[in-house]
């Protein structure tokens, strides 16, 4: 039944109303003078979009997402009236064709109000649709971001709006803006520590991007939440029974993952999601006590809880001495209940509070050090104009996961999980990291890519001259320091093409070379470009012998090049293949069309095609970390895929299997493929321990028969695990 559309009158009631219901639900606007100037920006930002509708929904007037973005500022970022104002006002300038400047935002609401309104302006003014939006909008948010972060607030608050009202939106731009805000916004809101709105975040757009994964995990989720929330609470019970009641007060909370890293973790590690004990979490809060530290309370809580359960001593955590950079703490340890595995997180209310909306609700730049420090960082890194566009997107992706190191002097390195002795140098000092050649750990002399773990301490020792291979590339785990590696590794590359140049100049001259020389010296030494022979030159391993020879054997080539162009070989060039990023794009065959090795996608995957060129186009498959890439990079050249084959195609797979190692296990698995009458093109089995695992290479024509393949061999009796082997994510 179509719904009745709503009077102009109606829709300005819901504006009214949604309004006051803003103004009301924010404590930190009841006073005169922010009503007045809260009052004063809505009227102002509603008459600059009195024209505009949404599109989604009910078609309300344009005002209500202004409203809406306010409205979490407040309430769920706990930011004040300034940034609020600035919410009401983010889309003043732009949509209002120049009825409203910066310069009047400035006049009528101050400096601070007008620099995050043209900051958010800025980063709108970065699409271009002829060139790589994403990757300029997010160059002028970094911009942006290091004068005032409260723009990066009021960005991100934007965002989760739109995700939160998508429903209706053309699925291309759905794609995209999903993908940005898994590549950008969510790892965004968890430096700011806004854990909430980051889990948000990647929830929808795992809800958008991945429709049936994450339908799956929810009804997963679902039918063992009572089983999981049951032995959680009985925890809770007996914490609550047997902790001192003299030494603290406190109380407790169970917290949740987002279903996005629910499924991240399930497809990384190859396990169900009943098997990921730390999806939901016990969380101790404990009320502020004058006689104790936090510090001191934590640890009598942790102390208590180890005397009630049993605990896994290598997951305890201390984020409470060295807390996280983006401000989160607690001491977490897994304690064992009924046979289970159960986290619990012990922090004091502040530090719960914290936790939840990070350091906004209090706004003062010393809270946000390592986030500044960060910002510049990319800020000075972006100044490379020779990034890749992938680069780019993982220079401004903030790391996760951290570990932290003492220097000889006891001074913390945070660092990103996984750092090694090079990214500790590298975070030291730049220098530092070029001229690092080994270190000593803990007093143990060890190599620069040693992987470094919580509380090591870490002594560089230098070399004389900058080191910069791609071996050193490979052993960093930040991407900024990558990218430095990088640069001088292509400032030391652009030396010794300027080098190899100069010599190739004087071998021209002494020998008389001519084109058809050059064009054989490279066909010669598989040099793809005239840069890598000269590099090749200053490296010695294309000597002065070498060009002699060749010019001792010289050859007419004109015979050769006269023979190509009078031939019957004329290339052909093939009409464009229909091509709309808001559309989806049909695949009939594979011609011109090339199927990404890093996913393999198959017909009736969910898909995207990327436009490499007007004549060539790649598909990936939805959750390959590449395509959510491209969508971030380029999305004017990406579309989602409607498979429509004319005929039959084989396509490329693999199916991973393992198990107990029982007599006749691999005949099983191959007459069941055999049965399908499928091309198995390869086999690779390993052993250890009596279990066995293999991974097959096959041939197929669609996905529907991979998923027959892999439940066919999961009923084999010694199979415990079988399934179609995943792109890395």
């Amino acid at each position: 039944m179509q719904t009745k559309e709503l009077t102009y009158e109606e829709k300005r009631q819901i504006v009214q109303k949604e309004f006051d219901d803003f103004v009301q639900s924010s404590p930190q606007l009841q006073s005169p003078e922010a009503l007045k100037r809260i009052e004063k920006a809505f009227a102002l930002a509603d008459d600059a979009h009195k024209k505009q509708f949404r599109k989604t929904g009910q078609k309300l007037p344009y005002i209500i997402h202004p409203i809406a973005v306010a409205k979490i500022v407040t309430n769920e970022m706990g930011l004040g009236v300034t940034t609020a104002v600035a919410a009401l006002l983010h889309d003043v300038v732009e949509d209002s064709k120049g009825k409203y400047t910066v310069e009047d935002i400035k006049n009528e609401f101050g400096e601070d109000v007008a620099g995050i309104v043209a900051g958010v302006t800025k980063i709108m003014e970065g699409f271009d649709p002829a060139s790589t939006v994403q990757v300029e909008t997010f160059k002028n948010f970094i911009n942006y971001m290091s004068s005032d972060l409260r723009t990066a607030y009021v960005k991100i608050a934007d965002r989760l709006h739109n995700l939160r009202t998508f429903e209706g939106m053309a699925e291309n731009t759905q794609m995209i803006k999903t993908a940005e805000a898994y590549d950008i916004y969510a790892p965004l809101a968890y430096l700011l520590g806004l854990f909430e709105i980051k889990k948000e975040l990647e929830d929808l757009s795992f809800e958008y991007r991945m429709s049936v994964e994450y339908e799956r995990t929810k009804e997963k989720k679902e039918s063992s939440e009572e089983e999981r929330l049951a032995l959680l609470n009985e925890v809770i019970e007996k914490i609550k029974a047997e902790f001192p009641k003299n030494q603290f007060r406190f109380r407790t909370e169970i917290t949740q993952r987002s279903l996005y890293r629910a499924w991240r973790v399930s497809q990384r590690k190859k396990i169900s999601f009943k098997d990921i004990h730390n999806f939901n979490s016990v969380r101790i809060i404990i009320s502020p006590d004058i006689n104790f530290s936090e510090k001191q309370q934590c640890y009598l809580a942790y102390s208590s809880l180890t005397d009630i359960f049993p605990a896994r001593s290598h997951t305890f955590k201390d984020w409470v001495t060295a807390p996280k950079s983006n401000g989160f703490q607690a001491i977490i340890s897994d304690i064992m209940y009924k046979s289970k595995w159960v986290e619990v997180q012990i922090m004091t209310e502040r530090m719960h509070l914290i936790s939840k909306r990070g350091f906004a609700e209090e706004y003062d730049k010393a809270n946000f050090d390592n986030v500044y420090r960060w910002v510049r960082s990319v800020k000075e890194a972006l100044g490379n104009k020779e990034l890749s566009k992938n680069e780019v997107i993982e220079l401004i992706r903030p790391q996760y996961r951290e570990i932290y190191a003492l220097t000889p002097k006891g001074k913390i390195i945070k660092l990103p999980k996984d750092a090694t002795v090079l990214d500790f140098a590298f975070h030291v000092h730049t220098s530092l990291g070029l001229h690092c050649r080994a270190a000593e750990v803990n007093g143990k002399l060890v190599n620069y890519d040693f992987k470094l773990k919580n509380a090591d301490q870490v002594n560089i020792l230098k070399a004389d001259s900058i080191i910069a291979d791609d071996a050193r590339i490979k052993a960093l785990s930040s991407t900024g320091y990558r990218n430095l590696l990088k640069q001088q590794i292509r400032k030391q590359e652009k030396e010794n093409i300027k080098k190899g140049m100069s010599l190739f100049e004087r071998f021209y001259t002494k020998y008389k070379l001519n084109d058809a020389d050059l064009i054989k010296l490279k066909n010669k030494f598989h040099c793809k470009s005239d840069d890598e022979l000269f590099l090749r030159i200053a490296n010695a391993t294309v000597k002065e012998e070498d060009i002699a020879l060749v010019v001792k054997n010289r050859k007419s080539v004109f015979g050769i090049v006269t023979s190509f162009w009078n031939s019957d070989n004329k290339t052909e060039y093939v009409e464009d293949l229909e091509f709309n990023p808001k559309k989806k794009f049909l695949v009939k065959n594979l011609d011109n069309i090339e199927i990404a090795k890093c996913c393999e996608p198959v017909s009736g995957d969910i898909a995207i095609v990327f436009r490499q060129n007007k004549q060539t186009f790649i598909l990936h498959r939805n959750e390959c970390p590449k395509a959510k890439s491209l969508n971030s990079t380029d999305g004017k050249n990406t579309a989602k895929v409607f498979w429509d084959l004319a005929e039959q195609i084989q396509f490329d797979t693999k199916i991973s299997f393992s198990g107990m190692d029982t007599s006749g296990l691999l005949a099983e698995v191959i007459e069941i493929i055999s049965k399908e009458q499928l091309n198995m093109t390869s086999l690779k089995v390993n052993l250890v321990d009596n279990m066995v695992t293999g991974t097959i290479a096959l041939k197929v024509s669609d996905v529907k028969k991979i998923k027959f393949i892999v439940k066919e061999i999961r009923k084999i009796k010694s199979i415990k695990k079988a399934f179609r082997v995943d792109p890395k994510v």
